[in-house]
């Protein structure tokens, strides 16, 4: 929020900072009332409130109004690179290839420090690019016509937190619509939606599910960086799984949910301890040579069949909402929820019509 009574460099110093943590709409807010409460004598601050509120401009995608601000800056002082480094950018983005590359070299035989050097270099490459060769020589004289260069591939890296998976891209000045990047449950995919300017296929098949609706993205002028939300604060071994990963168990796919006592209040006249049946029922499994499934289903049998209404309801409400994925006896703990469906780690489950 803009405060009226700051000062006109107290609202250029919050509108920097704003534009650090990417707020760019309250940054230009914070530029408009810098200018506005500018003394005109303060040619040298203007200037700066100029050049910074033609770069909120740029980042809010309004490249015309870039444009008129880095005018206007120039117009106060046209021996600092600063404006004509953010009018060149602007002019690119709005396909004034050519006048783009005019401004840009201006302003590159103004830079005085190293790093500005480069920036111009970076921006009139990329002027150079999408100028044909015919069209390049009315620009640059005596020019050898571009040869064709295949589009970089953007390499990555990814790190984690307890909550968060980080993918990141490591190329420089990435914008928005230069890549298609679709987060899903089990899946991050990345492609380029411009194959002349970036080569980047990615398709990850994720150790453990994400929530896709809070991913994060953001573009940064050395990186992109992609945060992902997980499902469940796990430590990931790797970002993809792998197909060894994916192993169908012997035993049943059903996760029966621990229980914290043996013993569970029911309507019949004597607790029972569950623990004392399915060792029991073990036993017979075990004198009648039972194994796998069998053995399993005749223990879930036997409990069933020696349990209370609760217990039976528990197992038959937690059976039927998790899709079979989830066994429970306890109605304390089932009864008042909707359980999801939970299949084994490395198993995906599916709906058949």
């Amino acid at each position: 929020m803009v405060v009226s009574d700051l000062s006109a460099e107290q609202h250029f110093e919050e509108a920097k900072e704003l534009m650090i943590n990417d707020q760019f709409d309250l940054a230009l807010e914070n530029y408009n009332s810098a200018i506005e409460k500018c003394e005109k004598n303060s040619s040298n601050q203007l200037y700066s409130y100029f050049v910074g509120r033609s770069q909120a401009f740029i980042k809010l995608k309004r490249f015309t109004e870039a444009v008129k601000d880095a005018d206007s800056a120039i117009s106060i002082n046209s021996n600092d690179s600063r404006a004509f480094l953010k009018k060149g950018i602007a002019q690119f983005y709005i396909d004034q290839f050519e006048i783009a590359l005019a401004t840009l070299e201006e302003g590159f035989q103004k830079a005085e420090k190293e790093s500005e050097r480069n920036s111009f270099n970076d921006w009139m490459n990329k002027c150079k690019q999408e100028i044909k060769p015919s069209q390049n020589t009315s620009v640059i004289q005596n020019q050898e016509a571009p040869t064709v260069q295949q589009p970089p591939s953007i390499k990555h890296e990814w790190y984690q937190t307890e909550s968060q998976v980080t993918v990141t891209l490591l190329a420089k000045n990435v914008q928005q619509n230069d890549i298609k990047i679709v987060p899903q449950e089990n899946n991050l995919k990345i492609e380029s939606n411009n194959t002349e300017k970036y080569n980047i296929n990615l398709n990850f098949n994720l150790t453990h599910p994400i929530i896709p609706d809070q991913t994060q993205i953001k573009y940064l002028s050395s990186k992109v960086e992609i945060k992902l939300k997980k499902c469940e604060a796990l430590h990931w071994s790797k970002l993809e799984k792998s197909l060894n990963d994916i192993v169908v168990k012997k035993t049943s796919t059903i996760d029966v949910i621990e229980e914290k006592k043996p013993d569970y209040p029911t309507s019949s006249r004597k607790p029972k301890n569950w623990d004392k049946i399915a060792a029991d029922v073990a036993a017979e499994e075990k004198d009648e040579k039972l194994e796998g499934d069998a053995a399993l289903n005749k223990l879930f049998k036997q409990i069933y069949e020696g349990g209370s209404d609760e217990v039976r309801k528990a197992m038959n409400k937690s059976f039927s909402e998790s899709g079979g994925t989830v066994l429970s006896t306890n109605w304390t703990d089932v009864g008042a929820k909707k359980l999801d469906v939970k299949p084994p780690d490395g198993m995906e489950w599916r709906k058949w019509d």
